[in-house]
C-alpha cells in the first residue's frame, strides 16, 4: 500500500490496496505525501504508519510463502515448526473471517 490517484493539480485524493485501471501509481506507506495525506505529521504518525506497513508486508510474506509451496519451491513441512504453525493459525483466523483464500498451506493428503 499504497496504490494512489492524484487529481488535476498531481495532489493525492485517494489511496488504495490494489493498482485500478490505468492508476498504478505505487508509493511506500511512509512517503511524505502519502502521510500528509493521511493527516499524519509526527514522528509518532510515521511509527503508526510503519507498523501498518509491517502488517501489510506481513500478509505479502504469508502469500510469498504459498506461491513458493504451490510451485513445489519449498515443502510446507521444511519450514520450522513455530513458523508452520504461525501460518496455520494465521489462515485458520482469516478462514474464521470468511476471508478467502486462494489455497490452504496444506492440502488434503498433507494432512493425513
Amino acid at each position: 500500500m499504497p496504490y494512489i490517484i492524484r487529481n488535476a493539480k498531481s495532489e493525492i485524493v485517494a489511496l488504495l490496496k490494489e493498482p485500478a485501471s490505468g492508476l498504478e501509481e505505487f508509493l511506500p506507506a511512509d512517503n511524505k505525501e502519502v502521510m500528509q495525506f493521511l493527516g499524519l505529521k509526527s514522528g509518532d504518525d510515521a511509527r503508526g504508519a510503519l507498523e501498518v506497513s509491517d502488517r501489510e508486508l506481513a500478509r505479502v510474506t504469508e502469500d510469498l510463502i504459498q506461491l513458493l509451496i504451490q510451485k513445489n519451491l519449498i515443502l510446507f513441512t521444511e519450514l520450522p515448526l513455530p513458523v508452520q504453525e504461525k501460518l496455520l493459525l494465521r489462515e485458520k483466523l482469516r478462514a474464521s473471517l470468511n476471508e478467502p483464500t486462494e489455497d490452504s498451506f496444506l492440502d488434503d493428503q498433507e494432512l493425513i
